[in-house]
């Protein structure tokens, strides 16, 4: 059974496999004690929305099962929204969320970012390849060749506000470039992952840390 250290030091994987490990581990845990080992998971990964509501849920008395439910249902939907969107279509992508790669098996082709500095991106590439997607990996760099190769781009999210999205760092140079060159790009999100608030973007300094493998993204690039 997957521990709640390695949940926390789980910076690769997407969010919603953090959420089913999370889920595993809650099963196993006695109920009294759900809640704080679903906080500390939830603090570790603070830009993953979908970790506050399972919080929430849990709080307020949710059967695990019936949890699990909502959460496949919202996926499924998730995906079939996206299946209608790239169908036929050479799409740009970035990172890897398994929402995303399921749903863009109806793609025609799919150049995906590698996603520095963890290149989750690479890991996606594997899964449609191994699923016989036409695929080709770009430099996170090389987003303008890409973005110029594409009918449009799409994207996860680790939480949805109401003024943009947190999704990992690379995702606002793609959405950016997709503006200059009049392409969309789509967010494919859960209905778990929308926030009721807006995101008050900081300054992090001039040091790259581990907290800047995220960053927000405006609405007004996006298509949600």
């Amino acid at each position: 059974m997957v521990s709640t250290d390695e949940i926390i030091k789980d910076k690769r994987s997407g969010q919603s496999a953090i959420i089913k490990k999370t889920l595993e581990l809650l099963k196993k845990t006695d109920e009294e004690m759900r809640l704080s080992v679903c906080e500390e998971i939830a603090k570790a990964h603070k830009f993953m929305a979908g970790l506050k509501w399972l919080c929430e849920k849990i709080g307020e008395g949710f059967n695990l099962d019936d949890i699990e439910r909502e959460i496949e249902k919202a996926d499924r939907e998730a995906v079939k929204y996206l299946e209608e969107i790239v169908d036929g279509k050479v799409v740009v992508t970035i990172s890897r969320s398994h929402t995303v790669e399921r749903g863009l098996l109806k793609a025609s082709r799919v150049i995906v970012l590698e996603s520095s500095p963890k290149k989750e991106g690479v890991g996606m590439a594997r899964y449609l390849k191994g699923r016989s997607i036409e695929v080709s990996v770009f430099p996170d760099c090389a987003v303008g060749y890409a973005v110029k190769s594409c009918d449009l781009a799409v994207v996860g999210a680790d939480a949805v506000f109401k003024n943009g999205i947190i999704n990992k760092v690379g995702t606002l140079p793609l959405a950016l470039c997709c503006k200059h060159f009049s392409k969309d790009c789509y967010v494919v999100a859960q209905s778990y992952k929308f926030l009721n608030d807006a995101f008050s973007d900081e300054l992090k300094g001039y040091v790259f840390t581990e907290d800047m493998i995220f960053e927000f993204v405006p609405i007004e690039l996006l298509k949600i």
